[in-house]
């Protein structure tokens, strides 16, 4: 991504003239905005992936947990064991010009995190945060709103299984678009840490399919084919897909 926009300003100025006309403002202007929604997604160096959207939280959160553990390690023991404040004898916290230099290093660490997490979600989402100020209790808090209190998420699980077990291809619904809310189920099931097997989700996605003849023919042949049983979700998808695309002709 990044050769691809330094590309573009390159080719802007040493390509022959001829090359140069097609460089206009809205392909540079796009080399920009992908190379933005790259550094957002993942991060750089100096600047965590970030949270666009609270649907988005799962897999935010194994980006931001890899990229503090490779660029902000010290940060992430905090958020990871988390913080707390030294104390005296008396188990009184201690006023900052009494600490030391360790003391002032777990301390910085502990702002780091918090600095890093306010700057990787939406000030409308890190606003509706309930925590005590501390990295491990925002994290915690991002979670519950992520994925609701215990009640909700409760409800959330067991209207997401009754939701699997009557999956079916809607009246009036094609193919790709009953695929699509397959992939957007599945997605929910994983972020819910539902769990099923290939198996499962390979019976699931036949099971689905219009009850036409012309389909249940495909069905019969797949489930009789050789490789049927190590099939991948992506393979079985391009194989109704293909399907589908023959009978429209």
């Amino acid at each position: 991504m990044a050769e691809e926009f330094h590309n573009t300003f390159f080719n802007a100025f040493t390509s022959k003239s001829s090359e140069i006309a097609n460089v206009t403002p809205k392909t540079i202007t796009k080399a920009i905005n992908e190379n933005i929604k790259h550094d957002n997604f993942y991060g750089t160096h100096s600047k965590p992936p970030t949270l666009e959207s609270i649907e988005d939280y799962t897999w935010w959160k194994e980006r931001f947990i890899n990229w503090a553990k490779a660029y902000a390690h010290e940060s992430w023991f905090c958020l990871e064991f988390g913080y707390e404040r030294p104390k005296d004898d008396k188990g009184e916290e201690l006023p900052f010009k009494r600490f030391s230099k360790d003391d002032k290093a777990e301390f910085a660490a502990e702002q780091r995190m918090i600095v890093l997490i306010q700057s990787a979600i939406r000030n409308d989402i890190f606003a509706l945060l309930n925590h005590d100020g501390s990295s491990k209790s925002v994290w915690e808090a991002l979670r519950v709103k992520a994925e609701g209190g215990k009640q909700i998420k409760k409800n959330k699980i067991a209207l997401l299984k009754k939701e699997y077990d009557l999956f079916d291809c809607l009246k009036g619904e094609s193919v790709r678009q009953m695929i699509e809310r397959f992939c957007h189920l599945k997605i929910e099931l994983e972020r819910f840490e539902i769990t099923k097997t290939r198996e499962e989700i390979i019976d699931k996605v036949i099971e689905a399919l219009p009850r036409a003849d012309q389909w249940q023919t495909f069905v019969f042949i797949l489930k009789n084919d050789a490789l049927y049983d190590t099939i991948s979700l992506d393979s079985l998808f391009e194989k109704i897909e293909s399907h589908d695309l023959e009978l429209q002709k």
